[in-house]
C-alpha cells in the first residue's frame, strides 16, 4: 500500500515545495470569478497508457476597463504517461516512457473583436518524482482501482522546467448559428518547442475565446457542438526525447514530429454552471507505440463563483 507523501518530505525538492505553497494560495483565493476542474483520462475507453491521465485546476479573473477585456487565468496542472507493458520491469520492452509534470501556469488573454483574441503566459513545472505523478498514480490504483502498482521503472528524471506560451484565436460566421473556428497556439521552452492549429465547426453562439478553453461568458442558458482538428508540428519534447542539456534520462525514444488530433465536444451552460465534455482520439507521439491512435475522454466543470 502506498504511503501518503508528508510535507518534511516535499521540502527535500525546492521546485516541488513552492508548487505545494502555490496551491495552498489558489485555495485561499476568493477574487476569482471563475473556478474550472478539467480531468483527462483513458479509463473510459478500458485503456491506462501512454496519456494516462490529466487534471488542470484554473482560476480565471475577467478584467475590463473602456480599452481593454481579457481574462487572466492561474491554472495547476498534472501529467502522467505510461507505457503500455505497465507490470514489464525491463524498461527495453517499453513503447513509451513514464513520465509526470507537474506545473504552475498563468496566461492573459485579450479581447481583440467579438470574435478574436490573443494570449500570452508562462509555465514553470517540475519533472521526475518531484511532479508526484507516481505516487499519484499508484494511490488511485490502491484506492479506487484495486490493481498492483505500476513499476514506474527508469522514469524521466527530476528537471525544472520552464516555457513560455501563446496562441491566437479567430471565428468566422458562416451562417447563424454554424462557425468556423481556429486557433493558432505555440509553447517554446525546456519541456516542448511546438507549434499547432487548432480548427473546426462550431455549432451555436461565436465568442471571441476558443471552444476548449472552460470559460463562462455569460450565465445564459444554452448548449454548442463542436467538431474539429489539431494539427502539431514538435521541435522537441522532452517526455519523449529527456533534456535539451543532458543525457541523464535513464530511457529516451524518438518522437514523432508531426502529430494530429480529432475532437468531438458538447458544451451546456446552466446559469452558474457549465459542462465541457469532448471525445479526443490522438495519432502516435513515437513510433514504439502499439497502436496507431489514443482515445481519451476530457470532462471540463466551470463554475460563476460571483
Amino acid at each position: 500500500m502506498l504511503n501518503l507523501i508528508k510535507l518534511s518530505q516535499l521540502k527535500k525538492s525546492k521546485p516541488t515545495f513552492l508548487i505545494l505553497i502555490a496551491i495552498l494560495t489558489f485555495f485561499n483565493s476568493y477574487s476569482q470569478n471563475q473556478i474550472n476542474l478539467d480531468v483527462d483520462n483513458d479509463l473510459y475507453f478500458n485503456r491506462d497508457f501512454y496519456y494516462s491521465s490529466g487534471i488542470f485546476l484554473s482560476l480565471i479573473k475577467p478584467y475590463k476597463n473602456e480599452n481593454q477585456t481579457r481574462y487572466n487565468t492561474y491554472k495547476i496542472g498534472q501529467l502522467i504517461y505510461t507505457p503500455s507493458m505497465r507490470y514489464e520491469s525491463n524498461p527495453l520492452k517499453y513503447d513509451y516512457p513514464y513520465s509526470g509534470y507537474l506545473f504552475l501556469e498563468y496566461q492573459s488573454k485579450r479581447k481583440i473583436s467579438e470574435k478574436s483574441s490573443f494570449s500570452i503566459g508562462g509555465q514553470i513545472g517540475v519533472t521526475g518524482d518531484p511532479s508526484l505523478a507516481r505516487g499519484m498514480q499508484n494511490l488511485y490504483h490502491d484506492l479506487v482501482l484495486n490493481l498492483p502498482n505500476l513499476k514506474w521503472e527508469a522514469q524521466l528524471p527530476k528537471e525544472t522546467h520552464l516555457n513560455v506560451l501563446g496562441s491566437f484565436y479567430n471565428g468566422f460566421k458562416l451562417d447563424e448559428k454554424v462557425n468556423l473556428i481556429t486557433n493558432f497556439y505555440t509553447r517554446i521552452g525546456t519541456y516542448q518547442i511546438m507549434s499547432g492549429l487548432n480548427m473546426g465547426i462550431l455549432i451555436g453562439d461565436l465568442s471571441w475565446f476558443n471552444f476548449n478553453e472552460g470559460i463562462m461568458n455569460d450565465n445564459n442558458s444554452k448548449s454548442s457542438l463542436f467538431i474539429g482538428t489539431s494539427q502539431e508540428l514538435y521541435f522537441f519534447d522532452y517526455k519523449l526525447e529527456g533534456s535539451l542539456f543532458n543525457d541523464d534520462a535513464p530511457l529516451v525514444m524518438p518522437s514523432e514530429k508531426y502529430r494530429n488530433q480529432i475532437e468531438l465536444g458538447i458544451k451546456t451552460t446552466f446559469k452558474n454552471f457549465q459542462i465541457l465534455t469532448t471525445y479526443n482520439t490522438m495519432s502516435k507521439e513515437t513510433l514504439k507505440q502499439r497502436t496507431s491512435r489514443h482515445p481519451f475522454l476530457k470532462i471540463s466543470l466551470t463554475f460563476l463563483l460571483n
